[in-house]
């Protein structure tokens, strides 16, 4: 405990294991134009650069940052854009292995460590198998993927298995941003607007968005859904959403049955990684309350002491600190150490 009357549960975390590492190796000496492989050309080449080195320790490094920032726990997840550029076999081997060894780091630190289990949705069936083994026989907290998988989302019917699961499960499936892609990547290009600073958060949403408008959610009303980054975009866009989909909806087969908006404070959970502001977190609070929002840091993508800062010292009620900080973590994630 960090001495106040909540502990600090941190959940967009990210890890990565020296076979993931040796993987995206493999795949940036091949080349190729993807901006993913831009950015792990950033992580695996450049001097200055120590991100690898941190998403690599799930040992002293990292503790030791919690340590001094008050930080109680990180509910890890495997770095973008995961094995989902991998070949299927590959991808669901690499997915495996970094499950194993997530639960090993979380046994070797109990009450420091949750995870979510990676899988390779490139095989819906392989996914679904290593989805339940990741839950039942590992204790793992729910489940991460990197956005698109070659330009597919989760709402489409060869990935219904894999939402099926984790809602049988009751297990959240945290949607983290990767880059656009490659056929919708062109205008991103230009000014770094492909990265964290814009494009990220484009994507993200439109994952997001697809899952809310394609009929999914009243297939599966039960499944939760995490967004970081205060939501990827979708909450500042709640009137609009709700007031142009009853135009658009007439022209798509599927209806939905509740207002847009209703899915969101539904089935969403949203996080603050990489969203340090208070007049972002209000609104947020305004639109979706106190119980749908958690704290996260983006580590090591950002750094501890701000998010600590910033959620220490956010205008808001101790009740609803706590509940971001943790309490909601705790439900959401079914954490028990």
């Amino acid at each position: 405990m960090n001495g106040e009357s909540w502990r600090r549960i941190a959940t967009e975390e990210a890890f990565a294991t020296r076979e993931l590492a040796g993987a995206m190796r493999r795949l940036v000496d091949a080349g190729g134009s993807s901006v993913d492989l831009m950015f792990w050309r950033g992580l695996l080449f450049r001097e200055d650069d120590d991100r690898l080195a941190n998403l690599l320790d799930l040992d002293e490094r990292r503790l030791a940052t919690m340590d001094a920032n008050g930080v109680d726990m990180h509910v890890l997840s495997l770095t973008s854009p995961g094995v989902q550029m991998l070949d299927p076999a590959e991808a669901a081997e690499i997915a495996a292995d970094a499950n194993d060894q997530l639960a090993a780091a979380i046994a070797r630190h109990p009450g420091r460590y949750a995870g979510l289990a990676a899988f390779a949705p490139q095989d819906p069936e392989e996914a679904v198998r290593e989805m339940e083994r990741s839950v039942t026989r590992l204790g793992l907290n729910g489940f991460i993927v990197n956005s698109h998988t070659d330009g597919e989302y989760l709402d489409q019917p060869k990935y219904w298995p894999i939402l099926e699961a984790a809602e049988a499960l009751g297990a959240p499936i945290y949607i983290h941003p990767r880059s656009l892609p490659d056929e919708a990547v062109g205008p991103y290009r230009d000014h770094s607007l492909w990265t964290a600073m814009w494009g990220f958060a484009a994507e993200t949403g439109l994952h997001g968005m697809r899952l809310i408008v394609s009929g999914v959610l009243d297939r599966f009303p039960k499944l939760k859904i995490v967004l970081g980054h205060l939501g990827e975009g979708i909450p500042y866009w709640v009137y609009r959403i709700d007031h142009m989909y009853p135009k658009m909806a007439r022209r798509h087969p599927v209806r939905i049955e509740l207002a847009p908006s209703e899915y969101l404070k539904r089935n969403f959970v949203i996080t603050t990684s990489g969203m340090n502001h208070h007049p972002a977190l209000e609104y947020c609070l305004q639109v979706l309350g106190p119980d749908n929002i958690m704290w996260a840091i983006d580590y090591p993508y950002q750094a501890m002491d701000e998010a600590v800062a910033f959620m220490d010292g956010a205008p808001i009620s101790d009740a609803d600190r706590r509940k971001i900080y943790s309490l909601n973590a705790l439900r959401e994630f079914r954490i028990t150490g």
